[in-house]
């Protein structure tokens, strides 16, 4: 397994090689045979508990973790420690697509962890005061590139204190596609 790699902010960790792309392959096919909802500008699952996307209502309980989710759930437990995830949602990202900036809603617990699979692509992080709204780059702003089979951990102030987001941007690859499966613990 390759060496974790810390950027910008105390708390955000990517480890490449996560998972394995024979692993990779096996998962998305998984996410694959699964019914997808198509409520947003992209294809999303929710398991253990749904995501209230307008942030009206605590999330609600979802279908449970289907075994690849719970192995991987039990994966991020056993190398990062803390209470078990509770809630995974999976999101498609196409050229194209992507989601606005936002920190993860304070229902869940303080680590946050995102599997890449799919396709390598870049997130930006941007400090929490800045407009979540402008579009493209502002000072302060970082980007990360996340490899596919890599897991970002998102703990202490890059939690706490950065938003994050995926730029609508076309990628040179027309056909690259970054399935994100990413973890949670509902807050008590």
């Amino acid at each position: 397994m390759a060496r974790d790699t810390s950027i910008f902010a105390h708390g955000a960790v990517i480890v490449p090689d996560f998972v394995t792309p024979a692993e990779e392959a096996r998962i998305l096919l998984r996410i694959a045979e699964a019914p997808w909802l198509a409520e947003l500008s992209r294809r999303v699952q929710h398991y253990g508990y749904r995501y209230d996307y307008r942030g009206s209502a605590r999330p609600a309980p979802a279908a449970p973790f289907p075994p690849w989710a719970a192995a991987m759930a039990a994966r991020l437990r056993e190398r990062f420690g803390g209470a078990p995830p509770t809630q995974c949602i999976v999101n498609e990202y196409r050229p194209g697509q992507g989601i606005g900036m936002h920190a993860d809603h304070r229902d869940f617990g303080p680590v946050v962890a995102s599997l890449s699979l799919g396709a390598s692509w870049p997130m930006r992080f941007r400090p929490r005061g800045a407009s979540p709204y402008a579009r493209g780059g502002l000072p302060g702003d970082e980007t990360a590139t996340l490899p596919r089979c890599s897991v970002l951990v998102l703990a202490g102030d890059a939690r706490r204190r950065w938003m994050h987001g995926i730029d609508r941007a076309d990628t040179a690859d027309e056909s690259a596609v970054r399935v994100s499966a990413t973890f949670r613990t509902l807050a008590g």
